[in-house]
């Protein structure tokens, strides 16, 4: 039997993906079977499950195709000493739903299935917590231009980056429920009522 190379293995894992979210936000979340992924990937069961056995799988894989450059690139800029500020920080996350065409309905779904399902929850609390981790290293020169005391800018990196993802979690839940918003108005709209 012939040797499946690494990039044959990724692409189908892509093209899988790519099945599997269509069908997902389709039916939901909790409607969806490995026969429902087979029937509109057009392999077999055991292709599927070679490569994902669970949702959970899933799940992580979606985080580390999709999410996870976004967060690496920010955490770079951050220790390079670029100064990343926490709105470019928030946008370049939210950017990244239309660029990858991620639908934010769908990460709703995981994260309501994320209550119910401990593999789904247990994937979520990493990748919040790694997000969390690396938008505090993105807006570090941010938080360090603002205090002289490095134990009062790692507070306040760790603060803002929490809020950070809770301002990306309110326009998941918001587009989702209901319907498409723009990242520009988002952002205006919310830094209106932050000012005021």
């Amino acid at each position: 039997m012939p040797k499946v190379s690494e990039e044959y293995r990724e692409a189908r894992r892509e093209e899988i993906a790519r099945a599997a979210l269509r069908v997902l936000e389709r039916n939901g979340v909790r409607d969806t079977s490995i026969a429902d992924i087979v029937a509109e990937s057009g392999l077999s069961t055991g292709a599927i499950y070679s490569h994902f056995t669970n949702k959970a799988e899933l799940a992580r894989y979606v985080v580390g195709r999709y999410l996870l450059p976004r967060i690496d690139a920010l955490e770079d800029a951050g220790q390079r000493g670029q100064m990343v500020t926490p709105r470019q920080a928030l946008q370049g996350m939210l950017s990244m739903f239309a660029e990858v065409g991620l639908s934010p309905s769908l990460i709703l779904q995981f994260w309501g299935e994320a209550m119910v399902e401990p593999g789904v929850h247990d994937e979520m609390l990493r990748t919040a917590g790694r997000l969390r981790a690396s938008l505090a290293l993105a807006i570090g020169p941010w938080a360090r231009s603002r205090t002289t005391d490095e134990t009062d800018a790692a507070a306040l990196a760790a603060a803002t980056a929490r809020s950070i993802a809770a301002l990306a979690q309110g326009y998941i839940a918001n587009s989702a429920v209901f319907g498409p918003r723009t990242v520009d108005d988002y952002l205006e709209s919310t830094a209106a009522v932050l000012a005021s």
